[in-house]
């Protein structure tokens, strides 16, 4: 830790914590839907029981942005039943429900969870990593753009108004393993 004098006069206290990405437990399940906000809540409460499910069953697996023992963050990969228009021919993991608290946003947390979610993806065989962005989300896809991500498919169904970008799993090896 270090205090230094902040612009306006006042101090800056920067603390050196570190954030892992780790495997998200049942037990943080009203912690990760509060990540998304308070509107919505029993609603996203139902979705995470299901997510949780299935990575009971090995489909999907959530990965967690933790900063000292607290959930500050928060990514689903689909490993297995993916739509195949998704897929397009290809081993795809699909990546979903990146949410990451305002606090802690620009800082590298997201880009960290989706690249533990591309080094899941490759040590299950996957060439690629997909995912589905609100079309008026022009911000997230620009982001996802940055990241090497490409359009390559567009919906419109019930799971929304959505363009699908993917990109080849990172060349970069994740610094640890995803716990």
């Amino acid at each position: 830790m270090s205090v230094e004098r902040a612009a306006d006069g006042g101090q800056l206290i920067r603390i050196d914590v570190p954030v892992t990405v780790r495997t998200a437990r049942v037990s943080e399940m009203r912690r990760l839907s509060e990540l998304w906000g308070p509107a919505g809540k029993a609603s996203r409460q139902r979705l995470l029981r299901r997510y949780f499910r299935e990575q009971a069953d090995g489909v999907q697996r959530g990965l967690v942005a933790d900063f000292n023992g607290n959930p500050i963050g928060q990514l689903w990969v689909r490993l297995r039943h993916i739509d195949p228009s998704i897929e397009a021919g290809l081993r795809v993991a699909y990546v979903h429900t990146l949410v990451v608290m305002p606090e802690f946003r620009r800082l590298g947390v997201a880009e960290g969870l989706v690249r533990s979610a591309s080094a899941l993806a490759a040590a299950r065989g996957c060439t690629h990593v997909s995912i589905g962005v609100d079309r008026p989300n022009e911000a997230a896809r620009r982001l996802y753009a940055k990241w090497g991500f490409e359009r390559y498919y567009e919906s419109f169904d019930l799971r929304g108004d959505l363009v699908f970008m993917r990109r080849e799993v990172f060349e970069a090896a994740v610094a640890a393993e995803v716990r």
